[in-house]
């Protein structure tokens, strides 16, 4: 019997980890920045905020360090929170542009975080 349908390629998987791995890298370095300049930067931030903001994500960082499957998982579930609250920010008349940016930063995240655990429990 033939497996040549659930065969994996394990090359193809290295290239698309080595992308998602950067992926994470950028919009998590993104949303840092983002906090910082929409908290310490902007009028109406505040370090509490900014300190609320990032502690989240702080959580995982020695795990994604590591390169911990399960810190990505974990991430995933964290940027549940950021997703719906900049979904309902993003809804609102007068909103400004920062918070089109974290929902874009945060899906993409989520997305390259989510394959990037599944693609390294493939290798």
């Amino acid at each position: 019997m033939s497996d040549s349908g659930n065969s994996i390629d394990k090359s193809s998987v290295a290239g698309k980890l080595r992308f998602a791995r950067r992926l994470n890298w950028f919009c998590y370095g993104g949303l840092m920045l983002l906090f910082a300049v929409q908290n310490l930067f902007l009028p109406g931030g505040s370090i509490k905020w900014w300190i609320l903001q990032s502690i989240p994500l702080l959580l995982v960082l020695p795990g994604m360090l590591k390169d911990h499957y399960r810190s990505y998982l974990w991430l995933c579930f964290i940027l549940l929170l950021y997703i719906t609250a900049s979904i309902v920010d993003v809804m609102m008349p007068g909103r400004g542009w920062q918070h089109g940016v974290l929902l874009l930063l945060s899906l993409t995240l989520f997305f390259s975080a989510m394959m990037t655990s599944r693609w390294q429990r493939m290798q």
